[in-house]
């Protein structure tokens, strides 16, 4: 099955629905119970301990969990309409929609020219490529610093660079979602700033979801913000769930759970 989206963006939209989602990996219960409606054109954020399963949820909006041995859910994701679980779902197609920007800069071992090249190729894109990576460069506003080293490997750029280098190479696509997983741990304040301005501006035009342990990047970033926790589950083993969900004002400002008063206030976590 292809996505067609039928309505533009809008501020009202719910584009990710969550009903009733656990997640497992073989055994083992790694999320529980989860209900989440992630709106259209916002930045949402992911916060928690460790080991909540910020990740595992967000790897199961573009079915990257599908690639885990073992990892299944029970539950439902809706993205417009679609269940992203349904026998005739591709999850190529669901990747086109839902794009991944991961912790570490993953570039390709080429040029910065055919990191994105390559990738609109392999997608089939048939518009002038030269064009397109440009574009995608600007709206990575990476294309100033690299217009001049376009045939330059993509290891040669600094962290910061290569991280928007990844983020240019995921616009390419024309996804509608970004989810960005920790996208700033391993960069430098300044980088961690054009990363953060970024996603201020992408937002604008895409559905965010960013998972991170820096609060005051929560903080700054996001309009929304959930809150995930963990607890002992049925079998003695800790599991995740989410404890709190709202605007990020309120969440910082007036959580309803002591835990999430803890946690953002740095008593736990």
């Amino acid at each position: 099955m292809t996505f067609t989206l039928t309505s533009p963006n809008t501020a009202t939209d719910i584009v990710l629905q969550v009903e009733n989602l656990s997640v497992y990996y073989r055994s083992f219960l790694a999320l529980r119970d989860v209900h989440l409606d992630i709106p259209a054109q916002q930045v949402t954020a992911f916060i928690g301990p460790s080991g909540c399963g910020k990740s595992t949820l967000l790897r199961c909006f573009n079915r990257m969990n599908d690639l885990i041995s073992g990892a299944r859910i029970v539950g439902k994701i809706n993205y417009r309409g679609f269940d992203l679980y349904h026998p005739s779902v591709d999850p190529v197609d669901v990747r086109r929609q839902i794009g991944m920007v991961f912790q570490k800069p993953n570039p390709f071992p080429k040029s910065v020219y055919e990191n994105i090249a390559y990738a609109i190729r392999i997608n089939g894109y048939q518009g002038d490529v030269d064009e397109l990576v440009e574009q995608s460069l600007h709206d990575a506003a990476l294309w100033d610093e690299v217009k001049d080293k376009l045939a330059e490997n993509a290891l040669s750029l600094s962290g910061g660079q290569q991280q928007r280098l990844c983020i240019a190479r995921a616009l390419a696509i024309e996804p509608d979602v970004i989810l960005m997983d920790e996208p700033c741990s391993a960069l430098d304040p300044i980088s961690t700033a054009r990363i953060e301005d970024l996603i201020k501006t992408l937002q604008q035009r895409y559905t965010i979801i960013i998972v991170t342990h820096n609060m005051q990047q929560a903080s700054r970033v996001s309009q929304m913000t959930a809150f995930f926790n963990t607890a002992i589950s049925d079998t003695g083993e800790r599991s995740g769930y989410l404890a709190e969900y709202g605007p990020t004002e309120q969440i910082f400002s007036h959580p309803t759970q002591p835990a999430t008063q803890d946690y953002i206030s740095g008593r736990f976590g």
